[in-house]
């Protein structure tokens, strides 16, 4: 009767019964067992005749065939070790290099940065030093903020801003020109 339970229907009876007792779904765990008993009934065995019968085919097995058994097994044991060890590997690389991306990203972002700031400060100093002039003669500040002030109508802001000297300076030199009165007394 055992004769007719070949290795493949053996294995496949051991799966079904095991997904029958393991499955965590209830329909899965019924539909393994109706199969198990289909094909233990193809045998013309019921459900525990086939299963005693596959244990007692199992410890009957073939030292030959059960080191061969073993061998494949830790060679499946090998293959799944060095692929979850590449799998690792891998994705320490895929993070490293992601992080390496990000960082550069980072350090070009920054720099753009640096490069605009830069520029408009550099922008800035040749427009306050009055780089745009014909000449290269300049009169001293002083004197050409003196000039404004007596010559010109322009609101002091202004003359600071073309002189490049500071508001308070501008006022000061404007104190300091103006004609002095007759003291009240005199």
């Amino acid at each position: 009767m055992s004769e007719s339970f070949t290795t493949d229907k053996r294995e496949r009876f051991r799966k079904l019964l095991t997904l029958a007792s393991e499955s965590p779904y209830e329909g899965e765990r019924s539909a393994a067992l109706e199969a198990a008993k289909r094909l233990a009934s193809s045998l013309n065995m019921d459900l525990e005749e086939a299963a005693r019968a596959c244990r007692q085919d199992s410890f009957e097995d073939d030292p030959v065939e059960q080191r061969a058994r073993e061998d494949r097994e830790a060679d499946a044991r090998k293959r799944r070790a060095n692929q979850a060890w590449m799998w690792r590997t891998y994705a320490a690389y895929a993070y490293d290099a992601a992080a390496s991306r990000m960082r550069q990203k980072r350090r070009e972002e920054v720099q753009k940065q640096q490069e605009a700031e830069e520029q408009q400060r550099r922008t800035e100093r040749l427009w306050r030093a009055g780089n745009h002039r014909s000449s290269t003669r300049q009169r001293p500040r002083k004197d050409f903020a003196r000039a404004l002030i007596r010559e010109t109508a322009l609101p002091l802001s202004e003359i600071a801003e073309i002189t490049g000297l500071s508001m308070r300076k501008i006022v000061e030199l404007k104190l300091k020109m103006r004609p002095h009165a007759p003291a009240a007394g005199e």
